[in-house]
């Protein structure tokens, strides 16, 4: 009779095991620019997400990751009630965006009051730091653009005009190009506001003082485009500089501005061609995926995701988010684009690339011209 309540006993067992009810699925939220000025960006931000994702089989310590995907529609008000939507409805506790820095500011006192791990997409300022909840890649507004100063200055030149766009994003990227520049001696002798979305730059142009070269920061591919082919249009013959460039104006967008975009350099947080193993098998492995060559903006996402999931790992799957940060922070991957590593507050460090247009093999591409390697804004390091 015992042997046969233990046979009966290992038979409900076993089957216990083989009905165990499924883990339970790890959400992460993004808060994605499909409508709006920067509608053409949410795609490519999506795009390193989903290959990230897809590296790891879509599940992390066997739990299977359910990514749930918001339009920001480009307006700080949308990005918080998104926000909300996902953490108070989804129960999301990891969310990857949004991109714009006025959202950041709109959305951080609610995300750090909700223990919610969130992360920028290209940059974000360094007053981010204090919520210690936030993971800013590559790296703040200011240190991404700070090479850019520094470059200038070592190419000669000593004065500059600057063309910013109008919102908080464009003020934190000017001033690290200000900060670069003028820390070595240069001095900007002029600075020129737009609004975000503007369609006519030609009356700006028009307004520019005699410098040794002008540097601008707009935040999209169609302003860019715009920007540059107005001021070849004006015949401005100051040297042109320009930030996030290789993100902005990927190499199609190139082809269709052909000479006009010959000659301008400037900043770039990653660059495809960069001849490394790591990069060169990701950029194939993109393009077999997606059908295209990668630009900065799949790589920020992917790197971000990246860096989540080998957290995760770290914590087994658990997205507490005091287990969670603390393995976060520790992260230190060899990437697409360049080691990466984070400060105690979510800021990442990560090299920084100067970049020419260029046509090479009837290609045009971002040729990359100098690297400042594991860029810090001094700020963060005081």
């Amino acid at each position: 009779m015992k042997k046969l309540i233990v046979f009966f006993l290992a038979i409900l067992v076993s089957a216990s095991v083989a009905f165990a009810a499924p883990e339970k699925p790890l959400k992460i939220g993004a808060i994605l620019n499909y409508t709006g000025p920067a509608a053409m960006l949410g795609p490519l931000f999506k795009n390193g997400i989903v290959k990230a994702l897809e590296e790891n089989d879509n599940k992390i310590a066997g739990r299977p990751i359910e990514l749930i995907v918001e339009d920001a529609a480009g307006d700080p008000s949308v990005c918080l009630e998104k926000a909300r939507k996902l953490v108070e409805r989804d129960k999301v506790k990891i969310i990857i965006g949004p991109l714009m820095g006025d959202a950041h500011l709109a959305i951080a006192p609610y995300m750090a009051n909700k223990n919610v791990l969130i992360t920028t997409l290209y940059c974000g300022g360094i007053e981010l730091g204090k919520y210690r909840n936030w993971l800013t890649y590559p790296t703040t507004l200011v240190g991404l653009t700070l090479p850019l100063g520094w470059y200038a200055h070592d190419s000669g030149y000593r004065t500059m005009v600057m063309i910013t766009s109008d919102y908080a994003g464009g003020h934190g990227f000017m001033k690290g190009v200000r900060m670069g520049f003028e820390g070595k001696g240069g001095k900007v002798i002029q600075e020129v506001f737009v609004p975000v979305g503007t369609a006519d730059f030609g009356p700006y142009h028009s307004t520019l003082k005699d410098a040794d070269c002008v540097a601008f920061f707009v935040p999209n591919t169609a302003e860019s485009a715009r920007l540059i082919i107005q001021y070849r249009e004006f015949g401005v013959k100051m040297p042109l500089l320009g930030t996030t460039l290789a993100a902005d104006l990927p190499e199609a967008v190139m082809k269709d501005l052909g000479n006009n975009v010959i000659g301008v350099r400037g900043q770039a947080a990653y660059i495809w061609s960069r001849d490394n193993p790591v990069n060169n098998q990701w950029v194939k492995a993109m393009e077999k995926r997606f059908g295209m060559t990668p630009g900065g903006l799949a790589n920020n996402s992917y790197c971000i995701t990246s860096a989540i999931l080998a957290a995760l790992k770290v914590t087994g799957g658990d997205e507490t988010f005091s287990k969670l940060w603390r393995a976060l922070v520790r992260v230190q991957l060899d990437t697409p684009q360049g080691p990466l590593s984070f400060t105690p507050e979510g800021f990442a460090i990560t090299d920084g690339y100067i970049v020419e247009a260029k046509v090479i093999d009837g290609k045009y591409v971002w040729d990359p011209i100098k690297v400042y390697p594991q860029v810090l804004d001094p700020r963060v390091a005081k």
